[in-house]
């Protein structure tokens, strides 16, 4: 086959390795950027959104929905800029944030506080004298155990503010819950199907090694046919392979790494070669959560190379 252009070239094989990953994979991972915002962060999916968060946020009962702006640009100077995975605005006003993170990050917990501070700030005019706002919710999905909460066993964690002396709560309107999904060990046959969470996190954790729909998961059908790698469009499917080639390349290096450091025995020898992997990567342009992923280091040591 000739081609008239290097693009057409890219191109035709770019859509033969897309149609061999659906072949093996017809349902996306969910835990990658791309495969998560294709099912929950889609509106015509939002019925899907609303069960999941109703699932998650158990005190409450959401009906509707609106998709908002995850831009979240510095109100002053010099402040950070942020991009949230997910937000939406629930029918009584409500913020919810859902944040996805693959890979272990320092201090995990003040990211997600300052998420939070955001969607309360953007509330409360600059000039005025109150400080009325609606509820704000920040659901972290997680895919390694934090350090903080590494002696419990529960799979969500939710954290209010409460008077420490008589454990009374407060208030509602700051909600932040911690999803760790390596704590999620059920398997198939152990699901409590009436538990729309048990379902959920199987499938976020499983759904990419399926090729079909088990019986135990047919209460959530939707799911699969919203996670139908097939129905994604051509920008999320150079994304969705990026991020694939990504994680494969990553491991890879990692893998060659491991077995010299093993050949030579030294473990010191690991660590500096695993820093040169990610030095290499960094500056090919590789996303520095994968990079941390797959080599084990922080993001702050990356960042530092």
């Amino acid at each position: 086959m000739k081609y008239t252009t290097e693009n057409e070239q890219v191109n035709f094989a770019m859509q033969k390795q897309w149609e061999e990953l659906v072949k093996e994979h017809p349902y996306v991972d969910l835990l990658t950027d791309a495969g998560f915002k294709h099912v929950f962060g889609n509106p015509a999916n939002k019925t899907l959104l609303i069960d999941f968060l109703n699932a998650v946020i158990s005190d409450r009962h959401i009906v509707d929905l609106t998709y908002g702006n995850n831009e979240r640009i510095p109100t002053m100077k010099d402040s950070k800029h942020s991009r949230l995975d997910l937000l939406c605005i629930t029918d009584d006003g409500s913020r919810i944030i859902v944040e996805l993170q693959r890979s272990p990050q320092k201090d995990y917990i003040y990211r997600s506080l300052y998420y939070s501070s955001l969607l309360i700030r953007e509330q409360v005019e600059a000039d005025s004298n109150t400080f009325y706002f609606s509820p704000v919710y920040c659901i972290n999905i997680l895919d390694f155990i934090l350090p903080e909460f590494s002696h419990l066993t529960d799979v969500k964690t939710s954290l209010r503010m409460m008077e420490r002396t008589k454990g009374v709560e407060l208030h509602r309107l700051l909600t932040i819950i911690y999803i760790e999904l390596p704590k999620f060990k059920k398997t198939l046959g152990e699901l409590d199907r009436g538990n729309l969470l048990d379902l959920f996190y199987y499938c976020l954790r499983n759904i990419y090694k399926l090729k079909n729909i088990p019986e135990p998961l047919q209460k959530i059908r939707y799911l699969f046919d919203a996670a139908e790698a097939a129905a994604m469009g051509s920008q999320e499917k150079i994304s969705y392979i990026h991020e694939m080639n990504t994680a494969r390349d990553i491991r890879n290096q990692i893998q060659f790494a491991e077995d010299k450091g093993r050949e030579d025995g030294l473990e010191k020898g690991r660590a500096e070669e695993k820093k040169t992997i990610a030095s290499k990567l960094k500056a090919d342009g590789f996303d520095i959560d994968l990079i941390s992923k797959y080599t084990g280091l922080t993001r702050e040591e990356i960042e530092e190379l």
